[in-house]
């Protein structure tokens, strides 16, 4: 390769960064601008990648709403501030944003200085701005927003408004109180994070979701009223409003997603609505003086580390619809940490095994238990022989995932049970991973065998074995059937006597409740659905 052929590829390679480095189709006021691909409005742009700040030669950015090329004299209308336009900037003390703009790009005012003010004339305009990233928006800075020249500290969103959009008001140095009047369909995320002047929050409209992050780290906040049409918590909304006292949280509300009020660390009190089925993963983690919390009666599913280190709560009853618990959900409680050595229930879960278990340990488990936590006896080794009960419903994953030595499982459930996959927050069927099945044996109800062989992972024992009645099985036909439930009314009508296969649920009485599970048995619902 001749000299000459290598300057002229170092010419044009310079050219091309040149190009690139000062990217702009012409500059009116001090700022750069590019012409949008309609041909009618433009974008303030930067002035030099190469440079690790922008416009340092300003103190104030004034942004018109609509900007005319000097060279060709067509007027644009200015609806974008591009990727990194004033990125790192130090010497701007004034940014004023015209109601044309719709979107700001990616770190369009990141790592700017502290000294900025931003001024916007049009409150509606702004909370509808397309921000990509929390450096789009001027306010990242912890900066003061003044709204028509006053300083925005308690600030009203009224009816109008039909948006808050994501970053809208991201660290909001300015902000004390937020009252939400306007009929709003959600929150959007990361809107008010790290606000850690916002005291008082208060929703007054129609707003159905507050999305993920919306008001993380608002420090300072003590005084929250929710909605009463709110259904939607976004995952960590208030995680880290470590000034939170008292929650109550309105009807409609079915989940508290993960991490929703995680290290909220001076919440005292939290009532759950009626409706509530799923609390999260760490959805109130870290929350160390927590000592007030209602079980919701319709609760199904509670997330790995919920409670973790919620050291004062002491009481976790749980309604017998919640069949499905997580890792170290409920680890750290002043519940748990009463809890004699042995098997732990939390309501109608076997949550854990407290202490040593003994050598050669038969673990029966308690009738009527609806599930058995995710890890609960995991890495068990002194575990050989496992029974379970006929009402277990769901098998936490890994919940005998390396107890080594299981020699024995004895089932009482007339078919195999899995992990839950719909409230399924996280994980895998995994209950006996790492365990040598083939050199287990596996003791079914007769009748069910086929079910067992059949089924992944239960059909990986060495032997299957079927032994006891089936349960639900009055006339001992090896099937549940509509003679079955003939045969308990003919008991509780005198015309039989009774027996101890027509109490199918085993509380000492032949009624009603033995003919809805044997029903249940046979539509293959939970038994107590």
């Amino acid at each position: 390769m001749t000299r000459n052929y290598l300057k002229t590829l170092l010419i044009i390679a310079m050219a091309v960064i040149a190009t690139t480095a000062s990217a702009y189709d012409f500059m009116a006021d001090g700022l750069a601008y590019l012409i949008n691909a309609d041909g009618t409005t433009a974008t303030v742009t930067y002035l030099d990648r190469r440079k690790s700040t922008n416009y340092d030669q300003l103190t104030t950015a004034a942004i018109p709403a609509q900007v005319t090329d000097p060279t060709t004299g067509k007027t644009y209308t200015v609806t974008t501030i591009g990727e990194s336009a004033f990125y790192s900037n130090k010497t701007i003390t004034r940014t004023e944003i015209p109601p044309t703009i719709t979107r700001m790009e990616q770190d369009a005012f990141g790592s700017s200085g502290t000294k900025n003010n931003v001024y916007i004339t049009d409150l509606a305009r702004w909370c509808a701005i397309e921000f990509a990233n929390d450096g789009a928006n001027p306010l990242y800075a912890r900066i003061p927003l003044y709204l028509n020249d006053q300083l925005v500290s308690e600030l009203t969103l009224p009816r109008g408004i039909t948006m808050v959009n994501n970053f809208a008001f991201v660290r909001c140095k300015s902000l004390t109180k937020l009252i939400v009047d306007a009929d709003v369909p959600s929150i959007d995320r990361h809107a008010f994070y790290n606000c850690t002047s916002l005291t008082d929050v208060q929703f007054n409209g129609n707003v159905t979701r507050i999305d993920s992050s919306a008001f993380q780290n608002c420090s300072k906040l003590a005084t929250l009223k929710l909605p009463a049409t709110l259904d939607t918590i976004g995952p960590s909304a208030f995680s880290s409003c470590s000034s939170l006292i008292t929650v109550d949280l309105p009807a409609p509300l079915r989940q508290i997603t993960k991490n929703a009020f995680k290290s909220c660390t001076n919440l005292l009190s939290v009532t759950l609505g009626d409706n509530v089925e799923i609390i999260g993963s760490s959805a109130f983690n870290g929350c160390t003086k927590l000592a007030s919390l209602n079980i919701p009666p319709r609760l199904r599913a509670i997330g790995s580390n919920a409670f973790y280190n919620c050291k004062l709560l002491d009481n976790f009853d749980l309604p017998i619809t919640c069949s499905d618990v997580r890792h170290n959900a409920l680890k750290g409680t002043a519940w748990h940490d009463a809890q004699p050595d042995g098997v732990t229930y939390a309501g109608y879960v076997a949550y854990d095994y407290k202490g040593e278990m003994p050598a050669n340990y038969h673990l029966v488990l308690r009738d009527s238990i609806v599930g058995i936590a995710q890890y609960a006896f995991y890495n068990q080794k002194n575990l050989e022989k496992i029974t379970l009960p006929f009402s277990v419903y769901d098998l936490g994953g890994w919940c005998f995932s390396q107890c080594s030595n299981i020699k024995e499982v004895h089932a009482k459930m007339n078919s195999p049970r899995f992990t839950p996959s719909q409230y399924n927050l996280y994980g895998a069927w995994a209950v006996f991973l790492q365990v040598n099945l083939s050199q287990a044996t596996l003791y079914v109800p007769v009748g069910c065998k086929a079910n067992y062989e059949n089924a992944e992972g239960w059909n990986q024992f060495g032997q299957i074995i079927e032994e006891g009645g089936m349960t639900g099985d009055v006339t001992g036909d090896q099937k549940v059937d509509i003679a079955d439930v003939n045969a308990v009314i003919n008991m509780m009508l005198g015309k039989a006597e009774s027996s101890a296969t027509g109490d199918v649920t085993s509380d000492g009485h032949v009624d009603i409740a033995d003919v809805n599970m044997i029903i249940n048995i046979m539509l293959g619902k939970n038994v107590f659905d």
